[in-house]
This record gives structure tokens, sequence and C-alpha cells, in this order.
């Protein structure tokens, strides 16, 4: 046993530098922003200002399950999935 960690011990530990490293510069930051987003997501609510991942700016005018209906200018109204809104601006 002692020979297998002195001959693979250091690419053992290495390894688990490497995962650790991988964790928290990729995995946990990631994480914490689609928690964030998905906050954002719950918090919508009708006549808040926002814009999709398009780049389309509107303004909630009813929220379903899993869609919105945004109004983008009088008469003009489209839906959107929840997931495409990038960020609140009112």
């Amino acid at each position: 046993m002692n020979e297998l960690f002195t001959k693979y011990g250091g690419m053992i530990l290495t390894f688990a530098i490497w995962a650790a490293v991988f964790y928290f510069l990729l995995i946990l930051p990631n994480k914490k922003k689609q928690k964030k987003h998905q906050e954002m997501l719950d918090s919508l609510k009708e006549g808040a200002e926002i814009v999709t991942n398009g780049g389309i700016k509107g303004t909630i005018s009813s929220i379903g399950p899993e869609f919105l209906t945004i109004r983008v200018d009088k008469g003009c109204n489209i839906q959107v999935l929840k997931n495409s809104i990038s960020r609140v601006l009112k």
C-alpha cells in the first residue's frame, strides 16, 4: 500500500488540486449566476420593463407558467419564453 502511494500519490494529489480549481473557477460561479437569474425570473411582475436575450425591449403585459406576453408598442404584443429575459429595467 505504501508503494502505491509513493508511486501514484503525486498524480492523485495533482488531480485533486485540478478538480478543486475547476470547481471553484468554473462550476461555482456558474451556479451563482444561474441562481441569480432564476430569482430575477421569479420576481417578474406585470408592468415591468424588460430586455430579452434577442435585444427586444418591452413591458410585461401578462405572465404565464412558461411564457410572457410583452407589449413592445401600442397594439403590438409578442410572446417569449421566460428564460429569454436577460434583465429587468424597471
